[in-house]
């Protein structure tokens, strides 16, 4: 994301400290294995394991991290809880018998749930577990790649998921969208599927003074990821120059990671790079956007675009996570250029901050984002749960209404 990390004990990391334990459950031992680190300051799917861990633990649950040592930074999850980083390998190779040493630990430990985060993460689950184990395959990416024309790529991936959901109780997806793909393929995991959805942190995105004296567009994320790179090409090369016909004055800041140097921006549109703090990029903004093109998943920028307080317009592709949201969605360029300059024109008339921003704030904390895990954790424990009731669009169900226990059909290898 276009996050600059907070240094250690900052007061951009006070935010981030965990809220006293909640009475309603008692704590249980979680593990959670991911080769990607949870990490706030990180990209889409890491910020998306960090805030759902901080839920959990503020939920009264112990979570343990188990991630592989390397160069991604795991100080902000550290600062939440236990973080183990076995070095499994050095310059590429294993380290002989480290992994088999890491599976007799992870087994001599009485934990009441296993979560494996992607199902690149399958690996670093140990063998013959009789724990409950709930796979986030995160993106049906079998689906993606066949609905973009590669077969050979979304046969691997197939593949790749078949045996990730065979050792799994439940599989979770980030959207509704992402859960009727993988079922698509995998219609023996329909029963046991649920949607945990994206949400936003109320504390990262506090009230504020709102300035609209500038007519300013803002686009923010990770513009090395292929859905994202594709959509702000998009942007600058088919919106822009319809946009500065009818808005001359329009001036636009893109923040974040990954744009190649090498890319020239038409004239008006200014790269930023990473920001301190989205919340203050963006309360001078009338519009955020948010263009991405093709894109597998759920967009964690879309739910922040609409905690800013701006007026939000986005593709398909980035708003398919969020049915009902008070954003404008287009995939026309032209409709983009025009519904902009009137939010540019009238950015004295229109309230601030923007109805987009009430909605996100109720519908979309992490506190309830997290309830179908609750639900499904509930279940493994026999205590059974009210917090994901079926149907509930916010929180995620199975096919059959419930992110529950029901028959697992899991295998051991």
């Amino acid at each position: 994301m276009a996050r600059a990390r907070a240094p250690h004990g900052s007061a951009g990391r006070t935010a981030t400290q965990p809220r006293a334990a909640s009475a309603r459950a008692p704590q249980s031992a979680i593990l959670w294995l991911s080769v990607e680190v949870p990490d706030r300051f990180g990209q889409g799917g890491q910020r998306r394991q960090y805030h759902q861990i901080a839920a959990l633990r503020e939920n009264g649950r112990r979570v343990v991290v188990v991630s592989p040592a390397g160069p991604q930074d795991d100080s902000s999850i550290a600062a939440l809880g236990e973080v183990l980083r076995p070095r499994l390998h050095v310059r590429g190779r294993a380290v002989p018998g480290a992994a088999r040493r890491l599976s007799r630990r992870l087994r001599s430990e009485p934990w009441d749930a296993i979560v494996v985060s992607h199902q690149d993460s399958l690996w670093l689950l140990p063998e013959e577990t009789e724990v409950p184990v709930l796979l986030d395959v995160h993106n049906a990416m079998s689906a993606w790649y066949l609905s973009r024309g590669l077969p050979v790529q979304a046969g691997r991936h197939r593949d790749l998921e078949t045996r990730a959901i065979a050792r799994a109780d439940a599989v979770m997806t980030c959207s509704e969208t992402e859960r009727v793909r993988l079922i698509a393929q995998h219609p023996e995991a329909a029963a046991r599927t649920f949607t945990a959805p994206l949400g936003i942190d109320p504390q990262e995105w506090p009230d504020r003074d709102y300035s609209r004296a500038l007519p300013l567009v803002v686009l923010f994320g990770g513009w090395g990821w292929e859905p994202n790179r594709r959509g702000l090409e998009w942007f600058a090369g088919e919106v822009w120059p319809r946009l500065a016909a009818r808005a001359p004055e329009a001036q636009c800041r893109i923040a974040g990671t990954g744009l190649d140097p090498s890319v020239a921006l038409p004239t008006g549109v200014e790269f930023v790079g990473k920001v301190p703090s989205l919340a203050d990029f963006a309360a001078e903004a009338t519009v955020v956007a948010v263009p991405v093109v093709d894109g597998v998943g759920a967009a964690m920028k879309f739910a922040e675009s609409m905690a800013t307080g701006a007026a939000v317009i986005a593709t398909p592709d980035a708003a398919n996570a969020f049915p009902g949201a008070q954003a404008r969605v287009s995939a026309d360029p032209a409709a983009w250029a025009e519904w902009i300059a009137e939010r540019l024109r009238r950015r004295g008339e229109e309230p601030v901050p923007a109805a987009e921003r009430a909605q996100v704030l109720a519908e979309r904390t992490w506190a309830a984002c997290v309830a179908p895990i609750e639900g499904w954790l509930s279940a493994q424990s026999g205590r059974g749960d009210a917090t994901a009731p079926p149907g509930d669009g916010a929180r995620g169900t199975t096919g059959d209404g419930a992110p529950g226990g029901g028959t697992t059909g899991r295998s051991t290898p």
